[in-house]
């Protein structure tokens, strides 16, 4: 991770952690890595997003609906 989640470097790690923690549950429940485009640039393969339509870039730290999902 080039860029934190968060200014205060504890809350992003934390926010790194729970990402990671909920990637690992989401694989393990069956559910394909996705790959997701930020805004940004950034791209991402990750599990199961918590809510549809709802992202968080690992790069710059957006939280929202932009960028590109691609299904597998």
């Amino acid at each position: 991770m080039s860029t934190p989640h968060h200014g205060d470097p504890a809350i992003s790690v934390e926010v790194a952690a729970d990402a990671a923690t909920a990637e690992a549950f989401d694989l393990a429940a069956g559910y394909p890595p996705r790959r997701w485009t930020c805004d940004c640039g950034a791209s991402h393969s990750r599990g199961h997003f918590g809510a549809v339509g709802v992202h968080r870039c690992l790069a710059c730290g957006y939280v929202g609906s932009g960028g590109t999902l691609e299904e597998p």
